[in-house]
């Protein structure tokens, strides 16, 4: 799970001494740090709006939240219900919120899955990936396959392509691909649609693959009779022959190369490949960056209420990202940046002049 984060104590420290009221604003990633400390409480009540993926995580947000808040309540309400905040990778209906603000709220990504079940393990290169969605490769003791995974034969018979897929997986998969090969990716096989469901994938036969978001893979995994396979990616066989795989860690890694473009009421994100990933709290070393992701915005509707950014900030804490099972928690300095943005009219944090 997501671990917590080490505060940034130094910063924090220095900051107490130097802010005053005559100096610039405090620094996102120093108020970020200075927020885990305490709970901004104000009584009310926002509804959410979120798809299916968030469904779960929802009940216990909402369970400590009261825990913390006793009198700030969150409630999920349905497509059709006018929200104060919609979270998703897509833009909410208009009808059920004007968005007038909007940040990166968790990752997403594109997961080439199979269920193999006398498989151990499934590596795949691009080029292989690309063959398999044009229909070019077709069983799985091809050649090209035995080849990816050192000679092993993953399976045998038919590849069965399961064609639902999400645009955005299939966008940033697409981008990824293109990045390595300097290819367009002609995945014909694959039917792309917005907002993909567990319910659109049916049930995955032995000996399938399917293009699925990071988070629909998540859920569907959970009820699975048979547990698909995430491929590791060949994206640069010899500097990592094993591949990169698309978990928590890989994709948290690739998220620290997003560059963002900052406004009063937005945040967005371009992921740049060729930035040097930073390596997590504790580490010196960022694990391998899986590049085939995306956000998903946490919007404010409408003209948000004290309650709803204080809503927003909680959704935003390091312990309220530590609930989600089926997205992949910010990167800190993206985080830091999204609570900046959603706090705008809220308290500051106070620091606290140290001791003499």
């Amino acid at each position: 799970m997501f671990a917590k984060l080490v505060r940034l104590v130094a910063v924090v420290g220095i900051a107490s001494v130097v802010l005053t009221a005559c100096t610039p604003p405090m620094p996102p990633e120093v108020k970020a740090a200075l927020l885990e400390q305490t709970y901004t409480c104000i009584s009310g009540n926002a509804n959410i709006q979120s798809t299916e993926i968030m469904a779960d995580a929802i009940p216990s947000l909402q369970g400590a939240m009261s825990g913390n808040c006793p009198t700030m309540t969150l409630t999920r309400v349905e497509a059709g219900t006018a929200a104060d905040i919609a979270v998703g990778s897509y833009a909410p209906a208009a009808s059920d919120c004007k968005v007038t603000s909007s940040v990166p709220y968790a990752l997403d990504g594109a997961v080439v899955a199979a269920t193999l079940s006398q498989a151990a393990g499934l590596a795949l290169s691009p080029a292989t990936v690309a063959g398999i969605f044009d229909g070019s490769i077709s069983t799985w003791d091809d050649a090209a396959i035995t080849k990816d995974n050192a000679g092993i034969a993953v399976g045998a018979g038919p590849i069965q392509v399961s064609p639902a897929t999400d645009k955005l997986a299939l966008a940033s998969f697409a981008g990824w691909y293109k990045k390595l090969t300097g290819k367009v990716f002609n995945a014909s096989l694959l039917k792309a649609k917005s907002q993909l469901t567990v319910a659109d994938l049916g049930t995955l036969a032995d000996g399938s693959i399917a293009l699925l978001p990071y988070s629909i893979f998540s859920v569907y995994s959970v009820s699975a009779m048979t547990i698909p396979l995430p491929a590791a990616i060949l994206s640069d066989p010899k500097g990592n022959p094993t591949g990169v795989l698309p978990d928590l860690a890989g994709i948290q890694s690739a998220g620290t190369q997003l560059e963002f473009t900052k406004t009063g009421t937005n945040v967005s994100v371009k992921l740049n490949y060729d930035l040097k990933p930073t390596a997590p709290q504790g580490s010196d070393i960022a694990p391998a960056p899986y590049q085939a992701i995306y956000p998903v915005a946490l919007s404010l509707c409408g003209k948000p209420s004290k309650t709803v950014r204080a809503v927003s900030r909680y959704l935003l804490r390091q312990d309220a990202q530590g609930v989600l099972t089926a997205l992949v928690p910010l990167p800190e300095s993206l985080r830091a940046e999204s609570l900046d943005v959603v706090s705008v009219g809220l308290p500051n944090p106070k620091v606290t002049a140290p001791a003499n």
